[in-house]
């Protein structure tokens, strides 16, 4: 069966499927698409014996039929939009199903970038994956500077003096947590270690900075570095 497209006029074959009233078509051309009707044979001869009462009784059938036939091609019709407006349901879903991922994705990158010391306070172990990209993150938002050693004898005892200073380099109040001191020799052995619990008292405001000093009597021999870190939960006392 020969159709034309009502868009374009272009002509294709209709393949005709056995039992069905309607068929769903798509231009090649153009890509309109409509629901073409199959045909339906209507009869018209009107029997010689009684004329007058077969005409009349033919037109009643042949109006059946069409309304039969026009019922069965709204049918399809409606069939063909349901299935049209799911699929097309089914693809939105789908769409905003990986916009809203990837929009998911964008949030915690950037907060990755832009927040790394609040993730690293979430997610400790978050840190060696910074460490890796090349970033150190300053969890406590503070820095340590102005270290100054200096040995003395009081009471005819050695003691070693250490001082520095502390700064809040962020725009919140920050608490100061324990100072960890370490004693390493020329070979970076670990000689002697202790904890400042209390350094200051409270937090220091944004942008200031506090000062400490600690001391340790009778160091042992062969100091030749101190490190000074803040105190990881094992180490405070």
């Amino acid at each position: 069966m020969i159709v034309s497209c009502p868009s374009c006029a272009t002509k294709f074959e209709m393949p005709v499927e056995p039992g069905a009233e309607a068929t769903v078509m798509r231009c090649g051309n153009c890509g309109h698409g409509w629901i073409e009707a199959h045909a339906t044979e209507v009869s018209d001869i009107v029997p010689v014996d009684a004329p007058g009462a077969r005409v009349e009784a033919d037109d009643d059938d042949t109006e059946a039929r069409i309304i039969a036939e026009a019922r069965k091609i709204a049918r399809a019709a409606h069939i063909a939009e349901h299935k049209a407006k799911t699929a097309r349901q089914r693809r939105s879903a789908q769409i905003r199903g990986w916009t809203g991922l990837a929009a998911g994705i964008c949030l915690v990158l950037g907060a990755v970038v832009a927040m790394p010391e609040r993730i690293v306070q979430a997610a400790p172990a978050a840190a060696k994956l910074y460490s890796f990209a090349g970033k150190t993150v300053n969890v406590y938002g503070l820095s340590i500077s102005s270290i100054q050693q200096k040995y003395m004898i009081v009471n005819g005892q050695p003691v070693l003096a250490l001082r520095g200073r502390i700064a809040n380099i962020t725009e919140q109040d920050r608490r100061v947590p324990p100072l960890r001191f370490v004693l390493r020799n020329a070979d970076g052995k670990q000689l002697h270690t202790w904890t400042l619990n209390s350094v200051g008292k409270g937090p220091i405001g944004a942008g200031a900075v506090s000062a400490f000093v600690t001391r340790l009597a009778a160091p042992p021999a062969g100091v030749e570095s101190v490190e000074i870190r803040f105190a990881r939960p094992g180490e405070i006392g």
